[in-house]
């Protein structure tokens, strides 16, 4: 399936005519399809890391990592974040992974980095104004995996040594994030959003929320700083903080051991049990739930040599996939699917030997094979509704976060058995 999956999107002409015929919209109202632009959730770069991976063992299959990088490239303007999943790191992160020798792409790397750098610098200015001034309330988007400074930090750990002075920047923004500030009359952590879960405002949080996701909330930043920790990149504080949000996203399991997606504003200053109330509150994936938290939490523990914490993860892990319905999870994706619960696992399992978890995993792979079809163009159809705005999303995908190439990547580590030769799962933080 991972060689048909790769045959069909091996070329980006095909993915761009594809996604933007009507068919890739069938009902009313529906999302517009995704144009595949430069990024890894939806785009080139993200197909790019597929290719990037096989042809480890496939080297003709370089060509194809090729084209879509060069389509991917063609697609960057200026207009472009910097985030690793949506901006200007999307592509910088797939070169990384295609190079097999330092000179590969080593002057567009250098362009892109030199950008990348100046743009994070430009964000953590306007952070350090703010936090300075004592304005409270950070947008997600600012500091998260997706589109911000965690995003952006993990692609530069991967070159630590030449990035190490940025890196250590954005390691001590979220060091200070993790500090106090006063809200609404109250003292909550720097990571308060003053919106609702969409980034709007929501009558269901009319005093914003805490977000505990993995993929825009402040478990990409846990998980960055034990990375970084644990490669030896640490900055005052870290340690401490790396603590303090332990402490701050233990106490909020449900009952049944489910982590939410977020933490009322009202709930954290009460200090009470979040409520998990609401659409959407929680889900079981990557992105939001139980399989992101207790991967972050495990990350933590294994930095810090807390082994309460680790046993904690592989339990809460364990209990969240074994009571899994098919009910629960919308989707093949890494981001909300099984494809990103399949990689959770099984960097869990290969790491803790856990017989248990591993057990689990033909189950996690054998939905997905159930799920595809060839009929379809990249053989897996997407019809969950948004979470923000309920709306279909459009069925034939591409991207790594959301789509075929994600899902190749996920079977191709199961069905090799191995880790990743590339390390591509470094953008969902899973290492």
């Amino acid at each position: 399936m991972v060689a048909a999956l790769a045959a069909g999107l091996s070329r980006p002409d095909r993915i761009a005519v594809t996604t933007a015929v009507p068919d890739s919209v069938p009902d009313a109202p529906r999302l517009r399809p995704p144009r595949p632009g430069p990024t890894l959730a939806e785009g080139h770069s993200g197909v790019a890391l597929l290719y990037a991976e096989l042809s480890q063992s496939t080297p003709a299959l370089r060509t194809a990592a090729h084209a879509h990088l060069s389509a991917a490239l063609h697609e960057l303007t200026t207009h472009h974040g910097i985030g690793l999943h949506d901006g200007v790191t999307s592509l910088a992160f797939a070169a990384r992974m295609a190079q097999r020798h330092p000179p590969d792409y080593a002057t567009l790397l250098k362009q892109l980095d030199e950008r990348i750098i100046a743009g994070l610098r430009a964000v953590l200015r306007a952070e350090a104004a703010r936090l300075d001034a004592g304005r409270a309330g950070v947008a997600m988007r600012t500091y998260d995996t997706i589109s911000g400074v965690t995003g952006v930090g993990r692609y530069l750990l991967l070159s630590r040594d030449r990035h190490r002075k940025p890196l250590a920047e954005a390691l001590s923004y979220l060091v200070r994030l993790v500090r106090p500030v006063r809200a609404h009359g109250a003292d909550v952590p720097g990571w308060w959003v003053p919106t609702g879960p969409s980034g709007r405002q929501d009558a269901r949080y009319p005093r914003g929320h805490l977000n505990l996701g993995a993929a825009h909330g402040i478990c990409g930043p846990l998980a960055l700083l034990a990375l970084a920790h644990e490669s030896g990149v640490r900055v005052p504080g870290q340690s401490e903080a790396i603590r303090q949000l332990v402490e701050h996203v233990l106490p909020y399991r449900l009952d049944g051991g489910r982590w939410p997606r977020v933490v009322g504003f009202d709930e954290f200053v009460a200090g009470a049990p979040a409520s998990g109330c609401g659409p959407g509150a929680t889900v079981t994936g990557w992105c939001y739930g139980t399989p992101g938290v207790a991967r972050v939490l495990y990350l933590a523990g294994r930095a810090l040599g807390e082994p309460e914490w680790r046993h904690t993860a592989i339990r809460a892990l364990t209990d969240a996939l074994s009571a899994l319905t098919p009910r629960q999870v919308m989707e093949g994706s890494l981001c909300h699917g099984w494809a990103g619960l399949l990689q959770t696992a099984w960097r869990m399992a290969d790491e803790t030997a856990d017989a248990c978890l591993a057990g689990l995993l033909p189950r996690l792979a054998r939905s997905l094979v159930d799920a595809y079809d060839s009929g379809f163009p990249f053989g897996f159809s997407y019809d969950r509704p948004a979470l923000t705005s309920g709306q279909p999303m459009a069925p034939h995908r591409t991207g790594f976060l959301e789509g075929a190439a994600g899902i190749a990547l996920a079977l191709h580590t199961y069905g090799t058995g191995r880790k990743p030769l590339c390390p591509w799962d470094a953008a969902l933080l899973l290492g």
